[in-house]
């Protein structure tokens, strides 16, 4: 009987760095059976959601996503093959973004096996890395306004702040037994990191002749603080590359290499409690369904940086490094 695996993300969870993995390899997954449909120039499947997801037109496929789907599940049905799809827009939450349709999916590929894999990461780095994204082509909302939402809704952006409604999303087209989820930081720390922890979870009998290390992937704390105070000084509009840069400089010599938390103090204790509510209440749904997992705390270091302690000195330099930017401008 054939399968279908779905890696389903969630975002900022190594999901282009595992794709671009699993791309690059594709001939020698087909050598163990799996296939890894080409979507080139795109390494994930993106191209596929398009009927449920609104994605830029550069993801669009030539027959659509459904179509494709339906080609792509009428092709195997007969074999033993196990199909991997990877795209971390299966994991939204919905909204104006859209969410994919479980129930239609495991419709087309009806007579295959399921197997859904969900990385699941600290909501706290999530929730800043997330701003990090939406600052890249948009203005996110300040953030007590970013954080309030959060908690009033569980999700950001469309995206599941609470990972317990992403379970029972699930739960609604799959069984337990069809589910796996993974814990990020420990897959990272695990000997084979977090390939291997996701290969051991699509085929434990088979040795992955693609596995290679990834302790070296780029998992630094984010540089959020910089990019507010950009924000900031633009009188909060998309701040131009001299300004973000600027105010980089001005972090790195005003507060070195200490991390950096987008939230005051105050706001940090309100997620920190949200957060336990949550992920209690997900590992009692996992219980329920006679399993376990327990997601991660992220450390708290105490020379972190809050939003509150940027001061008067860090507006100082960064208004200098601006000024010496125009200089050079001027020149």
């Amino acid at each position: 009987m054939p399968r279908l695996v779905l890696h389903i993300g969630t975002h900022k969870t190594g999901t282009t760095s595992l794709q671009n993995h699993w791309h690059a390899n594709r001939q020698a997954l087909s050598q163990v059976g799996i296939v890894y449909p080409d979507l080139t120039p795109h390494s994930g499947h993106h191209g596929f959601l398009t009927d449920w997801i609104a994605l830029p037109q550069v993801y669009a496929l030539p027959k659509g996503g459904g179509a494709s789907l339906r080609h792509l599940a009428d092709t195997y049905r007969d074999t033993d093959t196990k199909i991997h799809l990877s795209s971390e827009e299966f994991s939204r939450a919905g909204g104006r973004g859209g969410k994919v349709d479980f129930i239609a999916l495991r419709k087309i590929f009806s007579g295959y096996q399921f197997q859904v894999l969900c990385v699941l990461r600290p909501q706290a780095e999530f929730l800043q890395s997330v701003y990090l994204e939406l600052s890249r082509h948009s203005l996110p909302n300040r953030p007590p306004d970013y954080l309030k939402s959060c908690l009033e809704s569980g999700q950001v952006d469309g995206l599941w702040c609470d990972y317990g409604g992403l379970y029972r999303q699930l739960r609604e087209a799959f069984e337990p037994s069809e589910i796996f989820l993974i814990d990020y930081a420990s897959a990272r720390r695990s000997k084979d990191g977090l390939v291997g922890t996701i290969w051991r979870a699509i085929s434990p009998e088979i040795s992955d002749p693609t596995i290679v290390p990834d302790r070296n992937w780029a998992n630094a704390s984010p540089r959020v603080l910089p990019i507010w105070a950009s924000q900031v000084v633009a009188g909060w509009t998309v701040p131009p590359a001299h300004l973000k840069d600027a105010a980089a400089e001005a972090f790195d010599l005003h507060f070195e290499s200490r991390p950096q938390c987008l939230f005051t103090r105050q706001e940090h204790t309100a997620l920190t409690a949200q957060l336990h509510l949550w992920n209690q209440g997900l590992q009692d749904l996992v219980y329920m369904d006679g399993a376990e997992f327990v997601l991660s705390t992220a450390a708290h270091d105490p020379a972190t940086i809050h939003r509150e302690d940027i001061d008067q000195e860090y507006w100082i330099r960064l208004a200098r490094r601006l000024s010496f930017a125009c200089s050079a401008d001027a020149a």
